[in-house]
């Protein structure tokens, strides 16, 4: 399982908040950050880059953070972070998530993007499902064959097709991604696409399967079992392709985890 499960679930809690929460305090995530890193299948500490500042303040010695940087800032004003997250010795960025324009043209804005991009860190780009997001993911397609370091990043908030559709346009571009969810969602299989619903869905799409049926099922169990059952050589394909599931409950994801650690007794 070490091949399905390492640096699977990205902590999320700085997240951008939902309109009725208040922002959650920096000190609290982090501590409960570090007491989760000690579980292999902790990945990437997730922070605003509006917030690097503060949580710079509240690092301590031992501290060696695997960061993703969210760019909630101008990508106009991203260099001068990366450059204060470049000289913090006690963190190490492994990518920069990037949401494009709401209201512009989604093909156009990535291509804007695309060649604003930090040459250094690989950067995320975060793909709606709205009109010409399939014309996203062919530009990033073509990027990356032109040496960028790209992934793509989205919200599997969506029912069941449009999270099917999104994992195998991924994979039939060899696109890599990374997802993210509520913390509910993302754990409780009865609602449908929880991490092991799209973690089997993304092993379906690296063979050419459909995603959708794995996407629908509500047997954990049954899940669990056949994430069991990969050999090795498909569930390092199955990372390849999807490279974390960020969720705000880091520790509700990874006590679920339990269900693929181990067989059932």
């Amino acid at each position: 399982m070490s091949d399905l499960l390492a640096r699977l679930i990205d902590d999320a809690a700085l997240g951008p908040p939902d309109r009725d929460r208040d922002r959650v305090p920096m000190d609290g995530a982090l501590a409960a950050h570090r007491a989760a890193a000690r579980d292999p299948a902790t990945g990437r500490f997730l922070c605003p880059a509006s917030r690097f500042a503060e949580l710079r303040a509240l690092l301590v010695p031992e501290d060696l953070l695997d960061l993703g940087l969210i760019a909630d800032i101008g990508i106009e004003e991203l260099p001068e972070t990366l450059d204060a997250v470049g000289a913090e010795p006690r963190v190490r960025i492994s990518a920069v998530r990037i949401a494009l324009p709401e209201e512009a043209d989604q093909a156009r804005a990535a291509a804007v993007t695309i060649a604003q991009l930090p040459g250094d860190v690989p950067a995320h780009i975060e793909v709606r499902h709205s009109p010409g997001w399939r014309d996203v993911l062919d530009r990033m397609s073509a990027a990356q064959e032109h040496g960028a370091a790209l992934g793509v990043a989205h919200r599997m908030d969506g029912p069941p097709v449009e999270a099917a559709a999104f994992i195998s346009a991924c994979a039939e571009r060899s696109l890599s991604f990374t997802c993210t969810a509520g913390a509910e969602r993302a754990v409780r299989h009865q609602d449908r696409h929880g991490f092991l619903n799209i973690l089997l869905a993304t092993a379906s799409a690296t063979h050419g399967h459909e995603a959708r049926p794995a996407l629908e099922r509500t047997d954990a169990s049954g899940l669990a079992a056949d994430l069991l059952a990969l050999p090795g050589a498909e569930a390092r394909a199955t990372r390849r392709l999807l490279l974390s599931f960020g969720v705000p409950g880091l520790d509700a994801a990874l006590s679920a985890l339990s269900l693929i650690r181990a067989p059932a007794a």
